[in-house]
């Protein structure tokens, strides 16, 4: 074996003296998960009461039930996913940035199958008491790092992260133990002590690191406390490598870029008794009825297998010689058996009769049902819960039954939830470390719609510019906030259904609400469909781009339609005021002002179309060159002038008209009231000299 440095010897004995102890601290929970993990498998039957039962040939039968009880748990879990959103945290974070980190952790779980991680966390923590998932970076083909979310297959494989968890302290260390077949292993490390040497540490053999066949590699996962320019407290640093029991392995140390070890431990329930922890499974409290069951059912196989065959009792001489249907009643079938009505004696014999015995078989099946209730007793679940008939009738019984059974597990989900935040929290952490330059990332919207973003640069979205600033210097902070609930697919099916409960009852609202519906649906074609829906919709419930000539296009030809609209009202309107005018001078004066009205109104609807002309003109002509454009800006101004000085000069000509018209009704007016006053006068005059006549 290569010589070793001082310190490196005293790095890994260090490193063997800490998996020692954490192999010490979590032996009873290994044992106890160990020992409720197989009577989910179905291993049920204590070894020694088995091989003795065998020895002797007696039947050991196993009827596992446990394995339903922890599927309802698991199966809970799995309709209730990670739902991780980040919030800005600080003036230089902003909510575009936020949803894009949002985005990238749906896409960092879809990518990485995070599912099953989850699941085979929650299955082990149900059936056994503990599991793990954990993080991991990956290089792209880009030659980038990519966060990943990896099961952790075998929980008994990590070490030292359990007892730290369970009183609610960051571990310190932890190990990710494989046992390696000693030729492969040779194969990766080459350059190994182990390798070199071509024998194996007889240390390693007595802790069971080397096996006959075996040689057993551990990730070793250390913190360590270091002062850091700028802040005030030591920051955790945390360091990762390769070891045997002899070494650690060549050119795998590496520092990981998060504040803590990225093993997340999912725990059932916890305990602690004496300073020392404990941890629950769902089966813990069935093994003992589990044991009833099998052991019951197994008297009854046995009872029934050795129950003698009851024998028939007759009288000497009663059955006839050489008749061997006698001899083979038991084992053939025939319609009529033959005996002598006499015994040797000669004396009247009465017919054979069976001697009955009939083993407690009933008894032991009452047994076995209590025990069954035993067991869904001692985990809340029951019959509905199970998918089974029980009592209840109604729906809503069911279900509240169902919720009971939910309640009773429902600290399962609670620490379910708290492994999912501190995943949330991993995430937060690692992001502005880990995707801090200039790069393309895929996302996931909230509707598991993939999408492509740059990040750490600004760029142009459809005429605006965009600067998501996930990492590096002047980037913001952003809080993860995560919580449970259901799938996105399971949201879709629910809103699917609600939206088809209430078109049955109001048909008529299908042309509002029909292209979300068909959103919401996986049938084939549903995409088609809720398009066209859309399209049907009035224009202010559409989500139009402003951006889009199309959009623009239909919005100003939308314009021109309501100014023609409110002219014809306009129109409409004058007339009415032209008709409740009365007397010639009103009438006058009513129509100049009609007129003036509705010159001014003709003004500002030739302004209008005009302008919605121009607008049409420049959205249809964009590929036109800048010059031509600018023309036909002037050109359709110098329109707009003329057109305004016509209409002007036109009112002008008709007030002028109107008052010339005024004025001269008023002249004749005045002429002919001055033309009577001299009639009467004359008149007058012509009377009194009449008068002055005859006196």
């Amino acid at each position: 074996m290569p010589r070793q440095t001082k310190k490196e010897q005293d790095f890994i004995a260090a490193a063997r003296k800490r998996f020692e102890a954490a192999a010490s601290d979590e032996k009873a929970l290994r044992e106890e998960a160990l020992t409720d993990l197989k009577y989910v498998a179905g291993d049920q039957w204590d070894p020694k009461i088995k091989q003795d039962r065998e020895r002797a040939g007696r039947p050991a039968l196993v009827f596992p039930r446990c394995h339903t009880f922890v599927q309802q748990v698991a199966n809970e879990a799995r309709q209730n996913k990670p739902q991780i959103k980040f919030a800005p945290d600080d003036d230089s974070a902003d909510e575009d940035t936020a949803e894009v980190c949002e985005g990238l952790a749906r896409w960092i779980q879809y990518s990485s199958d995070a599912q099953i991680a989850y699941e085979t966390s929650v299955e082990y923590s149900a059936g056994g008491s503990f599991g793990y998932y954990r993080f991991l970076t990956e290089e792209n083909d880009d030659g980038e790092q990519d966060l990943k979310i990896v099961p952790v297959l075998d929980p008994f494989a990590v070490y030292g992260i359990l007892v730290p968890s369970c009183f609610g302290r960051e571990p310190k260390f932890g190990f990710v133990i494989e046992d390696i077949p000693k030729d492969e292993f040779k194969d990766l490390y080459p350059k190994s002590a182990i390798t070199l040497d071509a024998g194996f540490d007889d240390g390693g053999i007595k802790s069971g690191w080397i096996g006959t066949d075996t040689v057993r590699v551990a990730e070793y996962w250390y913190c360590e406390q270091k002062d850091v320019e700028g802040k005030r407290k030591p920051q955790t640093v945390v360091h990762f490598c390769k070891m045997t029991w002899a070494e650690e392995l060549p050119d795998s140390r590496t520092t990981w870029m998060g504040y803590c070890i990225p093993i997340i431990p999912v725990l059932g329930k916890q305990m602690i008794i004496n300073g020392r922890p404990l941890l629950f499974s769902v089966v813990r409290p069935q093994r003992g009825a589990q044991q009833m069951i099998n052991y019951s059912k197994t008297r009854i196989a046995e009872t029934l297998s050795t129950a003698p065959i009851s024998p028939y009792i007759v009288a000497a001489g009663q059955i006839k010689q050489g008749d061997k249907k006698w001899d083979t009643m038991n084992t053939n079938v025939y319609p009529y058996l033959e005996y002598n009505l006499i015994d040797l004696q000669g004396k009247p014999a009465p017919p054979p009769q069976r001697q009955t015995f009939e083993p407690p078989i009933q008894a032991y099946s009452a047994f076995v049902a209590q025990e069954i209730d035993d067991m869904k007793a001692t985990t809340g679940i029951f019959d509905a819960s199970l998918g089974q008939k029980s009592n209840e009738t109604s729906g809503q019984a069911i279900v509240r039954r169902q919720q009971q059974s939910n309640m009773t597990t429902m600290h399962y989900m609670d620490n379910l939830e708290r492994a999912f935040k501190k995943g949330g929290l991993i995430m937060e952490d690692l992001f502005p470390k880990l995707y801090d330059t200039e790069r393309m990332i895929r996302i996931l919207g909230e509707d598991e719609a993939p999408k492509v973003v740059k990040i750490n640069a600004p760029y142009d979205a459809n005429g605006q510019t965009k600067h998501h600033k996930v990492g590096g210097e002047g980037a913001g902070k952003y809080r993860a906030i995560v919580t449970m609930g259901r799938a996105f697919s399971t949201k879709r099916q629910e809103s699917f259904d609600m939206m088809s409960q209430v078109l049955q009852g109001n048909p008529q609202l299908m042309p509002m609400i029909g292209d979300i519906m068909f959103r919401n649906s996986d049938m084939a074609g549903a995409d088609q469909l809720a398009e066209r829906f859309k399209k049907m919709l009035p224009p202010n419930l559409q989500d139009q781009d402003q951006s889009d000539p199309e959009t623009q296009l239909h919005q100003a030809q939308g314009q021109l339609q309501q100014l023609t609209q409110a002219h014809q009202a306009l129109n409409a309107y004058a007339q009415k005021l032209e008709q409740e005018k009365q007397g010639k001078v009103i009438e006058t004066q009513g129509r100049v002002q009609i007129e003036q009205f509705k010159a001014q109104k003709e003004y500002e609807l030739k302004a209008l179309q005009i302008t919605a002309q121009r607008d049409i003109a420049e959205i249809t002509t964009k590929a036109q060159d800048l010059r031509e454009r600018m023309k036909l800006d002037a050109s359709l101004d110098e329109a707009l002038h003329v057109s305004a000085h016509e209409v002007g000069m036109q009112a002008h000509q008709q007030a002028h008209e109107r008052d010339m018209a005024e004025k001269q009704a008023a002249i004749a007016s005045e002429a002919a009231a001055q033309d009577h006053s001299q009639t009467l006068e004359a008149q007058q005059q012509a009377a009194a000299s009449a008068e002055g006549n005859e006196q």
